[in-house]
Parts: C-alpha cells; structure tokens; sequence
C-alpha cells in the first residue's frame, strides 16, 4: 500500500509553516543571521522549496540532495518523510527504508504512522529478498566508529546492510570506553541499537602482587633485580619472510599497473576523440606513477627482508651474542639500507 498523498502534504504544510513562524520572527527589515537558528531555518526553507520543485519536475536526485540540505538546517520528521518518497522514486530500497524509519523515530505519533508502517514492512521484504537486512546503530553521543565483525564500517549515526545471522558490534571513541555487543539479525526486520557510551578508557594493567615494576618478588623488603638473559637467538622472527612477501606481493602489483598503462596507452593511441583519448592517456600516467611507486616500495621490502635474514641465518651459527642493525631510507632517486654490527 503507499503512503497517501494527502497525508504527505500535511505532514509537509506543518514543516513550511513551522519553519515560516520562525523565519517571520525576525526583524522584516533585515535578513536574519545566517548562522543563527533563525537564519538556518530559512535557508532549510528555501532549499526545501527548491527540492519541492525538483521533485514536482521529476528530478528526484536533485529532490533527495536539496532535501538532505533543508533537513541537515532545519531537522524535520515531514522532510525525512519527503526523503524516503523520493527514494522510493528511483528506486532505491534501502534508503527508503532507512528514511521511513528515520520518519517513524523522529514523529512515532504520526497519523499516517500505520500505513508507514506497511511500507517499511515491504521494504525489509525486498532486502530479505536479496540475502541482506538493514541496521541502524546510534550512541550517545553521537561520532562513535562502528566497527561490525572487526571491520569498520562508519560512524554513528549509521545505517547499513548486513547478511542475516549473528554479529560483533563495537562502538569506539576517544575518551569513552568501547562498547561491544553481540546481535542476532533477523532475515526479515530491520535492527536499531541506541547505545548510551560511558566516559572512560582502557584500563591500565597492574603488576601481580608481590613483583615491583616487573622485578622478581622481593626478598628481605628489596626488590632483586631479574637478570638480563643472554640468548643467542635471533630477535626477527618471521619478520624478514613477511618482509620478502610483502616486497614480492608489492613488485607483482607493480607489474599490474605497468600491463595496465600499457593498455590504457594503447587505448589512447586507437581513440580518435579528443576527450577519451585524454581521459585515456590520464588513466595511463597515473598508472605508471603507481606502478614506480610500487615499484620502490617493493624492491625495499625485498632488500630489507633479505638483509634480515641473512643476519638471523648468520647469528645460528655462532654462540656468542651479536647485535645487528638495520636501517633503511629512501630518497625520490632510489631507496637504500645501512647495515651495522657483527657478521
């Protein structure tokens, strides 16, 4: 069922003549302070008209933009309403679905809140239909990272697509404690979590008892000092590998950039209009920047990793104690690497 018209257009009178009230308050001799709340108003009404008649001509991406605008000055449930109609216009289910919601949060006393509601139920339909469902996560306040499955996705306020089944939400900000939590999403209906953060941070570990500042445990009343242990083993680990296959990972890109500016540079020289041919010989140049780029990153990365493991290969076999150092600097004409110590 679709919402009706004629509760769109009274939902939309009582936004213009909220925010006309506020507008005429001012002095009529001056215009109003475009930074105040006065000011803000009217220019949300003034771009409300414009995206009104945007929409009225069909144009209903520039209806969506000019809405966002008026709403983003002058907040409204009526404007949220008229963002997730034009939407529905072009087709685009999941926004629609979040600004209906958004509509239904902001005014859940709403006369037309019932046919809204069917609408949303239709749009959640659509989503399953396609292996996804929509959440919306909210904090107090508002700015918190949102990090799903230990990806981060955004910020709050955030509304997203995810599959159906079990998921690991976190919300991060400075100066408040994370926030985690486990959430079962449903195929069918579309989630909300509104999330108060508590101010704090990570807190800090303390030592076990009976050890001062990591020493062993004391005797007598004094801490004894832990001996440094002398090892003989190498202190890199699986570094220089990861080092060498980052380094041949990066040099292989390289390589797909240098084929792909070749090809854009073919594509250039075959098109006989001027601008793909530009557009094409663009493509090109920034293909190959990328591809030297990567090119130096790479050969660093191979050098270094080797260097490190020639060292750890070296330190086995001898039992007395070395140290090595390695540093490593590039410079736009090439990269190089100091090495320093015993071999």
């Amino acid at each position: 069922m679709m919402v009706s018209g004629t509760r769109c257009f009274s939902l939309v009178l009582a936004w213009l003549l909220c925010v006309s009230s506020a507008a005429h308050a001012q002095t009529p001799a001056a215009p109003p302070d475009p930074t105040s709340e006065a000011g803000k108003m009217a220019e949300g009404r003034t771009r409300y008209e414009h995206g009104a008649a945007a929409y009225s001509a069909g144009r209903f991406k520039d209806a969506i933009e000019l809405f966002l605008q008026a709403d983003a000055l002058a907040p409204s449930a009526a404007l949220s309403f008229n963002i997730a109609r034009a939407y529905e216009k072009i087709g685009d289910d999941s926004s629609s679905l979040q600004w209906y919601r958004d509509f239904r949060r902001r005014d859940p006393a709403a006369k037309n809140g019932a046919e809204v509601e069917e609408r949303i139920h239709v749009l959640e339909a659509a989503l399953a239909a396609k292996g996804v469902q929509q959440l919306t996560v909210l904090s107090r306040p508002l700015g918190a990272t949102v990090i799903v499955d230990e990806q981060p996705l955004g910020v709050t306020p955030y509304t997203g697509q995810l599959p159906p089944g079990s998921h690991k939400i976190v919300l991060s900000l400075r100066g408040y404690a994370d926030s985690e939590h486990r959430l079962d999403l449903p195929a069918d209906r579309a989630q909300e979590l509104d999330i108060p953060l508590v101010p704090g941070g990570t807190t800090a570990t303390r030592p076990p008892a009976g050890v001062v500042g990591g020493s062993e445990p004391a005797v007598g009343g004094a801490p004894v000092a832990k001996p440094p242990l002398a090892s003989s083993k190498p202190q890199f680990g699986i570094w220089p590998w990861v080092g060498i296959g980052a380094g041949v990972a990066t040099l292989g890109g390289s390589l797909g950039f240098e084929l792909a500016r070749r090809s854009a540079e073919k594509a250039a020289r075959n098109d006989d209009i001027q601008i793909p041919y530009k557009d094409e010989l663009d493509r090109a140049q920034s293909r190959q920047t990328t591809a030297r780029v990567l090119l130096v990153v790479g050969g660093a990365l191979v050098v270094t990793g080797s260097t490190l493991l020639v060292i750890e290969l070296s330190s086995r076999d001898s039992s007395t104690e070395r140290s090595a150092r390695v540093g490593m600097g590039c410079l736009p004409g090439g990269c190089s690497v100091a090495l320093k110590g015993q071999f």
